[in-house]
């Protein structure tokens, strides 16, 4: 089968197509013929090195964290999946869904419906849920709540943007002018340019202030923080880490999210894609031999939702 392997960390060019041998399940284990895969900034931060403290040191290495495909195999203990199914995978940092096929853990599979596309569905457990986890169970999002998304344009916040209006909050959503309309159709009530105006130096306050990129922090934003405001991050840096801490015993909360794949969640944000009431904004697709440059656009910073590899055009 093919797939697409580092060798060694580096940079994009580390990234080639070549053959390896289809992989073999285990008795609670899913063999997937991968159709579609997330591109995630997980997926380049491993590759350059960036995550080689919680990765193996085996290579070659094939990435890719997140997938869409039909079930070829299932494990002799597994009876509520059968081939033919098609199904979304939580892959985890150490990936494997660029290729052909993937192994994945039962608990970390679930059906997609009939009306959600495999690239739709492909961008699900790891961008749909980190924005759902950190609005619901880190942010505590309540009907009403003034909900600020910084990086609104991005994968996750994309998702953010039509997840929080989906609980009920009111949102405001930070990112570049060109990406205004999209950002109100998604459903925010307010857009703020990041180009012209500072959002943390402005007088509004917000119940949650959510940064998808991890490009503010909680010192800048605690000032346009209600009094028991929460900011949560997608980057726990040590900084972060202090602040989590400290906020313990403050009303204001810094807050930072490592999604966990959970299916009932999985199954949710499926279920509201299903309904019309969801969707994965899809900048481009690539085909598997064009990955490096999927990557390289990835590091560019200028990703307007989700890069996805399509390995089969359905």
């Amino acid at each position: 089968m093919r797939a697409a392997v580092i060798n060694e960390y580096g940079t994009s060019q580390e990234l080639h197509v070549t053959d390896v041998p289809k992989p073999e399940i285990d008795t609670h284990d899913v063999l997937i013929h991968v159709h579609a895969a997330g591109i995630n900034p997980m997926d380049t931060k491993a590759r350059d090195g960036g995550m080689k403290l919680v990765l193996s040191n085996d290579f070659p290495k094939t990435l890719g964290g997140e997938c869409a495909g039909v079930v070829m195999e299932v494990g002799l203990m597994i009876t509520d999946l059968q081939v033919g199914d098609r199904v979304i995978a939580s892959l985890g940092p150490e990936g494997g869904g660029y290729a052909d096929y993937v192994v994945a853990k039962r608990k970390s599979v679930v059906r997609i419906p009939d009306e959600v596309s495999f690239v739709q569905a492909s961008a699900v457990p790891v961008a749909a849920l980190t924005a759902l986890q950190a609005l619901r169970d880190k942010g505590h999002l309540r009907p009403g709540d003034q909900v600020l998304i910084n990086g609104a344009s991005g994968g996750v916040g994309t998702f953010a943007v039509q997840i929080a209006r989906l609980l009920s909050g009111q949102v405001t959503a930070v990112c570049g002018a060109d990406n205004a309309v999209l950002a109100l159709q998604l459903g925010a009530d307010h857009v703020i340019d990041h180009d012209t105006v500072d959002f943390t130096k402005q007088s509004e306050r917000y119940n949650i202030i959510f940064d998808a990129v991890g490009k503010s922090n909680y010192d800048e934003c605690k000032n346009v923080l209600t009094e028991d405001g929460i900011y949560v991050t997608t980057l726990p840096s040590p900084k972060q880490i202090l602040d989590q801490v400290v906020t313990i015993f403050q009303s204001q909360k810094a807050e930072s999210l490592l999604v966990s794949f959970k299916q009932e969640d999985a199954i949710w944000l499926l279920k509201q894609m299903a309904e019309g009431k969801l969707q994965t904004v899809v900048d481009r697709t690539y085909p598997l031999d064009e990955l490096a440059q999927a990557h390289d656009y990835s590091e560019s910073g200028n990703v307007k939702g989700k890069l996805i590899l399509k390995l089969i055009d359905d």
